[in-house]
């Protein structure tokens, strides 16, 4: 093939790869996309990841041709005495709820949300485009500082304050000097560390949950803007999106390395050979494969190596998906309630003692899970439970630690449902190792790498490479590992088409 044959090559076609691509083919760019697996979709795979979208409505938009609907998603905080707790994102029915445990949570949780939302809008403002590059010498680059300063000293003296303060604490410190509830701390503590290698009394956590509600509506709990039909039409009609687009898309084609001429990157080498050759390349692969496969350790300076070396990118999350033939019954609630996030983490130590033994690469006989009801693609009912604090690399290794994990899982979930069993047709556990090995993603993490303060915004994935660019020209990032994170917003897709456009004009 010649060079000039197409403009931009996308490498893996997870939902961001899709989107990136949509958008630049939109904009009269030939693109082509060229995925490892035998079917676009990445994570959304299997669902993977527990489906609880927002698709970015700006997204959306800048696609055309895709509808959204806002889906109400309730949260319930499930209580072994059968007095749970359950968050819709409507702050009146919220404080109904709380209330009949402690009034004066229910008012503290109005204040706290208020302010918890308030602060994620602040963050959430610079989401939808590149972050400045820090020391860049560059006026746009000044300007986006200048802004993010003046919209933060726009909260008013007494909000900034309390910004500043709040940004580097943990989140236990702040909710037990709200709340009385141990559950209601809980069930937010989850959300605040759910993804992540932290613990509750980690610094750090309140902007982790800052982050998440920026995601999601700027809300903790609640609804969110899906794609109609949901997650399992998500990769379909992006796929279909493509095809309308002309975007060529081949399958089954593993990436070994970029080719590189005069320090720029003008195409791919695909394992069997072949090469492919365009103006641009874009990876939708984590950063550490982006640089030490696809780019190639010989082609880093020793600084670059150094950062990507310690880029934190091991997963903590595992999936045990449950295969029903009937719906099984919870106490004190009905088969509406399984629709929503059903959250086992009765408390801050509960959470704190699962976090401890995960540092150590162990499992919890009694884990941190979060339970769905959901359909496959075939219409069939199952149970989607996400295992928190399920390391990469456990101890022993993961052939001799699944059972013990889907047992562990199983007999904690029988507490809240004692039959659950009976309803059990078939079980498929998916563990971080899973991920890295099915589905190409250092260290098994969902989100490319951990959502922390010194890996967020201008540090995303490490300083130099926070506008989807990297340090080789030519070649760029669109995936969850880069600004402003994972999740199924399309965020990152969309940002890195916009910076593409902008070096190709």
């Amino acid at each position: 093939m010649s060079q000039s044959d197409y403009d931009v090559i996308v490498i893996g076609g997870g939902h961001n790869g899709l989107v990136c691509a949509n958008i630049l083919a939109k904009k009269n760019k030939k693109v082509i996309i060229v995925e490892a697996r035998s079917t676009c979709g990445g994570l959304l795979d299997d669902q993977i990841i527990n489906c609880v979208p927002n698709f970015s409505t700006e997204v959306v938009n800048a696609l055309g041709g895709l509808s959204v609907k806002y889906k109400p998603k309730s949260t319930i905080a499930l209580s072994e005495t059968g007095q749970h707790i359950r968050l819709t994102g409507n702050q009146h029915i919220d404080h109904r709820s709380i209330a009949t445990f402690s009034e004066s949570d229910a008012d503290r949780y109005v204040e706290f949300h208020n302010k918890m939302s308030l602060f994620s809008k602040t963050l959430g403002s610079f989401m939808m485009s590149s972050p400045p590059r820090v020391m860049n010498h560059n006026y746009s680059d000044y300007f986006k500082l200048f802004k993010l300063g003046m919209n933060v000293r726009f909260l008013g003296k007494k909000n900034f304050n309390e910004f500043a303060r709040m940004i580097g604490l943990n989140i236990a410190d702040e909710l037990e000097d709200n709340f009385e509830n141990t559950l209601l701390q809980g069930l937010i503590a989850h959300d605040s560390i759910i993804g992540s290698n932290l613990g509750p009394r980690s610094p750090g956590t309140v902007i982790n949950l800052m982050y998440r509600m920026a995601n999601h509506d700027n809300s903790i709990f609640g609804g969110n803007y899906e794609i109609e039909g949901g997650c399992n039409q998500l990769t379909d009609a992006l796929v279909s999106l493509a095809e309308k687009n002309k975007i060529k898309i081949i399958t089954s084609a593993k990436v070994s390395k970029c080719i590189i001429q005069d320090d720029r990157a003008i195409g791919v080498e695909l394992e069997d050979g072949k090469q492919i050759y365009g103006k641009s390349v874009v990876s939708n692969a984590d950063p550490k494969s982006t640089y030490f496969n696809l780019l190639g350790s010989e082609n880093l300076d020793t600084d670059v190596k150094r950062r990507v070396k310690h880029y934190r990118s091991k997963g903590r999350v595992a999936k045990l998906i449950l295969d029903l033939n009937s719906i099984p019954s919870f106490n004190n609630c009905d088969e509406s309630d399984l629709e929503s996030r059903m959250i086992i983490a009765p408390s801050i130590d509960y959470i704190e003692e699962n976090y401890n033994r995960s540092k150590f690469d162990k499992l919890s006989d009694e884990p941190i899970i979060e339970l769905s009801l959901q359909e496959n693609s075939e219409g069939m009912k199952r149970l989607n439970v996400q295992v928190q604090y399920a390391s990469y690399k456990v101890q022993h290794g993961w052939d001799e630690a699944k059972d013990q994990c889907i047992n562990s899982v199983i007999k904690l979930i029988k507490k809240y449902s004692p039959e659950i069993e009976k309803s059990i047709e078939g079980k498929k556990f998916i563990s971080p190792d899973d991920v890295e090995i099915d589905y190409n993603v250092s260290g098994g993490h969902w989100h490319h790498g951990e959502i922390q303060i010194d890996q967020l915004f201008m540090l995303r994935p490490i300083p130099g490479a926070s506008q989807y660019k990297t340090h080789l020209d030519g070649l760029y990032m669109c995936g969850a590992g880069s600004h402003p994170g994972g999740g199924l917003s399309g965020i990152p897709g969309k940002n890195a088409a916009q910076e593409i456009l902008k070096g190709t004009n």
